[in-house]
């Protein structure tokens, strides 16, 4: 894109989500927008007026997305489209919205995509769709989604929907790491953050050698990536996959130190409790919270991930695009101002954890009809 030339097109679904509406304030205003959600925009502080049009449907209903894209077709069709829209449960229950929302609307978004004119289109998976490498190994852009349980397979399956139709929709699939913000944001994190700043036994207790680890990346790291690729004039190779994360991985253990580094009386000796020890915990914890009906943050299946690392090779991903995370914005960097937040403005923390439940659009903004465009 010149500073005389169009403005780039793009679609953004799960647009109130939040990672879409951190890529809908990075695209504007260089870029015209068109985002897709189930939520009033303003009960997400989203922006709304020139150069954005709300678009209020769910992807898995294709009698609510056909109008949106027939609109969108009327307007001059869009250059990108960035497909965000996802459903996923800590629980690992198998749920049909697995289906519906991450393979039927994958396949939904994929028929109509076609009818836009776009040069290219995204298709968010994760790395949390493979499978953990074993001692040693890595997760690259090579690696298959071969990962456990409802969430990864219905990432699969939306990636092997983009495979099939490229030859009609120019696409690559990006794989995420776990995304976060100053506010927690990723529930895991936000779980053992909140833990360890309690105090108390609690707050000193970590699983087993505390070597669990995966990858995380900033949400304005991953918007300005996500944004790098819609301004991309260059193809890529069909249904190439790109993995949109630091290398490496970060134990629990490091973040354990960073965030009690920053706590009343410096950083903490940990309490390490043993894989059998903390299995045993976390089966009894899920039986009292179902007899409370209050069900505790941690479920059975995470005891099998203790001390596994899932750690990530980039360099492929770096060499096709020339992204890298900014270093000021990696986890442990951004752990301090975790901790702030959580310890001096709680009510806002806990505000924001409940964003992150079910949000069923507002009968207000329902009345004022299918799509809205300010």
């Amino acid at each position: 894109m010149t500073p005389s030339g169009p403005r780039p097109r793009v679609v953004v679904t799960g647009a109130t989500g939040f990672l879409g509406g951190a890529l809908v304030r990075r695209l504007l205003p260089e870029h015209r927008v068109f985002a897709l959600g189930r939520s009033a925009p303003a009960e997400r502080g989203l922006p709304e007026g020139p150069g954005i049009d709300w678009f209020r449907a769910d992807v898995a209903r294709l009698d609510e997305l056909e109008p949106v894209f027939a609109e969108i077709r009327e307007r001059g069709g869009a250059d990108v489209l960035v497909h965000l829209a996802a459903y996923y449960d800590l629980s690992l229950r198998e749920s049909p919205e697995y289906e519906r929302t991450n393979v039927l609307g994958t396949r939904n978004v994929l028929e109509l995509a076609g009818t836009l004119g776009l040069r290219r289109l995204v298709f968010t998976s994760s790395v949390a769709a493979c499978a953990f490498p074993p001692p040693g190994g890595v997760v690259d852009e090579g690696s298959p989604a071969d990962g456990d349980g409802p969430y990864a397979r219905s990432k699969r399956a939306g990636e092997e929907l983009v495979r099939a139709a490229r030859d009609r929709v120019p696409a690559c699939i990006v794989r995420p790491a776990a995304v976060f913000s100053e506010w927690g944001e990723f529930p895991a994190l936000d779980a053992l953050l909140s833990a360890w700043c309690a105090g108390g036994l609690r707050g000193r207790l970590l699983g087993g050698r505390g070597e669990s680890a995966v990858p995380y990346v900033h949400v304005e790291d991953i918007a300005g990536f996500f944004t790098a690729l819609a301004d991309r004039p260059d193809p890529l190779d069909p249904a190439e996959v790109l993995i949109a994360s630091p290398d490496g991985g970060t134990t629990h253990r490091e973040l354990f130190a960073a965030a009690t580094r920053c706590l009343p009386g410096g950083p903490r000796r940990p309490v390490r409790v043993p894989r059998a020890v903390a299995r045993l915990g976390i089966a009894l914890g899920e039986g009292l919270g179902a007899l409370s009906g209050r069900a505790p943050f941690e479920r059975s299946w995470m005891a099998g991930y203790i001390d596994r690392k899932l750690t990530v090779d980039a360099a492929k991903t770096r060499a096709r695009t020339g992204w890298t995370p900014d270093p000021r914005r990696s986890v442990l960097a951004t752990v301090p101002a975790m901790v702030a937040n959580l310890t001096a403005r709680p009510e806002e923390w806990l505000r924001l954890r409940a964003l992150r439940g079910k949000w069923p659009a507002p009968a207000s903004w329902a009345r004022r009809g299918e799509r809205r465009s300010p």
